[in-house]
């Protein structure tokens, strides 16, 4: 930990979360043994935050945000967790030794270490090019495009000299060897010795998920049309293209409060949504989402917004990305005004913020955007090519639940593609006879079982999940419900409270007893990806009405996640067991499930 936890204890007694978020905030009122106040993290119009003083901790109610003081402090602020902590600190005027001991940093190679160092002071020498008498050929050209100065020191833009022999000089100067210089990714090798291969560009600095600068883009600032409008680094020891999503950085700081992350094409359109106000938004180093690319848009656990440029390439771009998202299972929506073709970067230029607002707030679904490009960018030709679309949509619209919806869509999907609606709803009707199967046995089809089977999941897993959640209760008010935990359930179901269960164990183990404000911070120090709603979880507990340690609750909930557990892996058991197996044997082992499980549930009665 950054900071001694012994010292975040003694802040914490010091500082009362109603002051603190009081100078913050002039709504907070007291209601009841609480305190309220309008949540700054939501459009929020009542009071929907509230504040338990005696517990230290805040959870709003509608948008969920929640902790305890430094957690308001990290999220109102924008800041690391350390940050917040120092902040508290000057509110409450409190000063201590151990504050201002140097923060902890993750270890990385040690073989990394001097390409990190020697590219950190290559970026500072790009940074200093640009307010030169000879950088002002990019100052000039970031004027033309409206990039003000605080963006300029919010994305680190610089500039490269144009001695790029000098810039290599500088680095030796600095103690770099010529092969950390090389690692880098910038060294050009000329008849005449070494020289930096961004000379005389504006440099637009790529950064990591964690802020630290990997590689360079860098734009071309003549008209000399033999060289590449950009030169990008190649891929180095500390630079994957595949890993760097633009902005990623700042904007996973405010793309959870505000519930999306734009996906756009180029830097130019980072800075253009940035002027309008929009600074969740990352661009792809190419028109190519990778794994790793989905892995750190999941981690968001936000709406993606895909928003590529209007013309033919970008619409194509944005079908095949449809399909990864598709795949990955993620929520998104896509830009899309119909015979808009130009860029963000080129509406705020040619129109104004209005317009480009009006614009990327235009959104729609997947289908309809699919709708509107095989409408208006890919005319459709053949027949067979008409029937790969009607048959990729079959699944969308066989399981709408709104038939009103379902003919809207089926509409235009025949204007589309040429087939009648009585057609396409006929399709439709034999995908899902054919998607449920038939079964060889004259009586019970195997899917009558299925459904019969899987229809009792949701059951179970309500029953679990509340017995786990009041396990958890219990857990939180009582060192002695932690240990019986310990001793006879062991662990959860639910991968947020098995987290959240980990999270008490580790904490009780450390400190001895259980505190929910030190175990937010204790939880929020961590490295967890979904600390989060980890937290929030916690605090929504316990803000519920006052629990106290009650033996016979731990004894119910251990009988009711036991006999859950072992109903879930004999469902898991039958499942294997059905693999590969004919109709008629599906049917009889799923028939012999049944009736186990009837006669278990009226031996239990």
């Amino acid at each position: 930990m950054a900071i001694d936890f012994d010292l975040i204890k003694e802040i914490k007694s010091r500082a009362d979360i109603v002051d603190v978020i009081s100078s913050y905030l002039p709504s907070v009122q007291k209601k009841g043994r609480n305190f309220v106040a309008i949540c700054p993290f939501h459009d929020d119009h009542d009071p929907s935050m509230q504040i338990n003083k005696e517990k230290q901790i805040f959870n709003c109610f509608v948008c969920h945000s929640s902790g305890d003081v430094f957690s308001f402090v990290q999220k109102y602020d924008k800041c690391t967790f350390e940050e917040a902590v120092r902040k508290v600190c000057e509110i409450i005027n409190f000063d201590d030794p151990r504050l201002h001991k140097k923060t902890y940093v993750r270890p990385v190679d040690q073989n990394l270490v001097p390409i990190y160092n020697c590219i950190n002071e290559l970026q500072k020498l790009y940074v200093y090019g640009l307010t030169t008498d000879e950088g002002k050929v990019a100052r000039d050209y970031l004027d033309n495009r409206k990039i003000n100065d605080e963006q300029r020191a919010k994305f680190s833009l610089g500039y490269a000299i144009n001695d790029g022999k000098m810039t290599i000089e500088y680095l030796k100067q600095k103690g770099f060897s010529l092969k950390n210089i090389e690692d880098t990714g910038i060294a050009l090798a000329q008849t005449s010795g070494m020289a930096d291969h961004n000379s005389g560009r504006l440099i637009f600095p790529i950064k990591d998920q964690n802020g630290q600068v990997v590689g360079f883009s860098a734009r071309r600032l003549n008209d000399n049309n033999d060289e590449a409008k950009y030169v990008n680094s190649p891929e180095t020891k500390i630079f994957t293209k595949g890993n760097i999503l633009y902005n990623y950085n700042l904007a996973k700081q405010t793309a959870k409060h505000d519930g999306f992350i734009y996906v756009v094409e180029g830097f130019m359109d980072v800075f253009a949504f940035d002027t309008i106000g929009i600074t969740s938004v990352v661009a792809l180093m190419s028109t190519k989402l990778t794994k790793q690319h989905i892995e750190l848009l999941r981690r968001l656990g936000v709406e993606i917004r895909l928003c590529l440029d209007g013309d033919k390439p970008g619409q194509e771009a944005m079908m095949k990305l449809m399909s990864q998202l598709d795949e990955a299972n993620l929520p998104y929506r896509l830009v899309s005004v119909p015979g808009e073709i130009r860029d963000p970067d080129e509406i705020l230029k040619q129109d104004g913020e209005e317009k480009l607002k009006s614009f990327v707030t235009t959104l729609v679904d997947p289908f309809n955007f699919a709708i509107n490009y095989y409408q208006n960018i890919s005319h459709l030709g053949s027949v067979d090519d008409r029937k790969k679309v009607v048959a990729h949509f079959a699944p969308t619209i066989s399981n709408m639940k709104s038939k009103l919806e379902q003919d809207d869509y089926i509409f235009k999907l025949s204007e589309v593609t040429g087939f009648s609606s009585g057609a396409i709803k006929e399709y439709i009707r034999d995908y899902v006879k054919s998607s449920k199967g038939s079964s060889e046995d004259s009586g019970r089809s195997f899917e009558e079982y299925r459904k019969e089977i899987d229809n009792e999941i949701p059951k179970e897993m309500r029953r679990l999940a509340n017995a786990e959640k009041l396990m958890l209760g219990q857990m939180i008010v009582s060192k002695e419900a932690v240990d019986y935990f310990n001793q006879n359930i062991k662990y959860f179901i639910i991968e947020d409270y098995r987290i959240l269960s980990n999270f008490i164990n580790e904490f009780v183990s450390a400190n001895g007893d259980i505190d929910p404000s030190l175990l937010v911070s204790f939880i929020s120090e961590s490295e967890v990806p979904n600390k989060d709603e980890i937290v929030s979880l916690l605090t929504t507990f316990s803000f519920e009405k006052d629990k106290v340690f009650n033996p016979q609750i731990i004894r119910d909930c251990k009988s009711a996640i036991v006999e859950e557990r072992d109903r879930i892996s004999s469902r898991s058991q039958l499942r294997q067991a059905l693999e590969g197996k004919t109709p008629r044997d599906k049917a009889r082992l799923a028939g012999d499930y049944i009736a186990y499980t009837n006669k278990n549930k009226n031996k239990a009665k």
